[in-house]
């Protein structure tokens, strides 16, 4: 007598397999955004405090744009005791951060990642946009 599994039990069991691989696949895409939004959170806040350690020093905000230039190289401001990051880091999605000045007076600062579109706005929830205001101290 021959053992083994029929082809009706083989079809089951694959059947089982693939459901349950499917119930996982949404399940790990929104583990993964969590973990991407997480990193860019904490990425926006190391450039915050940098921002906040470069105007404690220099009186001077960094320059606006995506390239870290004020914290990674002096940008001309007197106490210069940088660099304030060690390397201008890129968002999950590979853009780089950005820093915005309003141009008001008194600057408003904010860091920024626009996500996987690397535009402002999206309909798509790892489209989101992440911004940290880094404002002045004004009692200083």
């Amino acid at each position: 007598m021959k053992r083994g599994f029929t082809l009706i039990e083989l079809l089951i069991v694959i059947g089982i397999i693939v459901a349950l691989a499917g119930a996982m696949i949404p399940m790990l895409t929104t583990t993964k955004l969590t973990a991407q939004q997480a990193k860019v959170q904490a990425e926006l806040d190391a450039i915050k405090s940098a921002c906040i350690m470069m105007h404690y020093d220099t009186g001077t905000w960094p320059v606006a744009g995506t390239s870290g230039a004020g914290l990674l190289t002096s940008a001309g401001g007197g106490n210069w005791t940088g660099p304030y990051l060690d390397t201008w880091a890129k968002d999950p999605w590979g853009y780089p951060y950005r820093i915005i000045d309003t141009g008001t007076n008194p600057p408003v600062i904010s860091a920024a990642c626009w996500g996987s579109n690397n535009a402002t706005g999206g309909s798509l929830p790892s489209e989101a946009d992440f911004s940290v205001l880094v404002a002045p101290n004004r009692n200083r």
